[in-house]
């Protein structure tokens, strides 16, 4: 993972081989049904994952669950580039509520590119728009980690 600051803007850029096709990936992350399965390390029932998607441009992948007991994440993504299965954009807002105390919202941009390999696909994720450094690093060392692992667990389950 590397951090980049982009006209001011904090990033990080995550990338992963999966050893899956890039279709079976895109379809991890815009097929409510999947979503469901991966989104929460809780799993879907303990993590009271709830997620809806309207695939278009302009429409909307709403998802709330929770990544652990003490933590309520609520995001909302919009998309904005849909060009399946190479890239997919989403402009999302995310709030959460850690232990009690809601959390600093964070409006960002998520851009996914899919690029086929000889073991499978090398996704890359890039986030721009942290409020902070903090929250950046935070996303890179646990953030985007963790949700590899799950889609890729899930992705391997299959």
């Amino acid at each position: 993972m590397s951090q980049t600051e982009q006209t001011g803007a904090l990033a990080v850029r995550a990338e992963r081989e999966l050893r899956a096709s890039a279709d079976d990936i895109f379809d991890a992350l815009v097929d409510p049904e999947k979503q469901r399965d991966w989104l929460s390390p809780l799993g879907p029932d303990a993590g009271a994952v709830q997620t809806s998607v309207d695939l278009r441009v302009g429409g909307v992948w709403e998802a709330s669950f929770q990544p652990n007991p003490e933590t309520q994440v609520h995001d909302v993504q919009t998309y904005v580039v849909i060009d399946r299965p190479h890239r997919l954009v989403t402009d999302v807002v995310s709030e959460s509520v850690i232990g009690g105390q809601p959390m600093p919202t964070i409006a960002s941009r998520i851009a996914f590119t899919f690029t086929p390999t000889a073991a499978g696909t090398l996704v890359t994720a890039e986030q721009t728009g942290f409020p902070s450094a903090e929250m950046r690093d935070f996303f890179e060392a646990s953030v985007w980690p963790s949700a590899f692992d799950r889609i890729e667990n899930f992705l391997a389950s299959r």
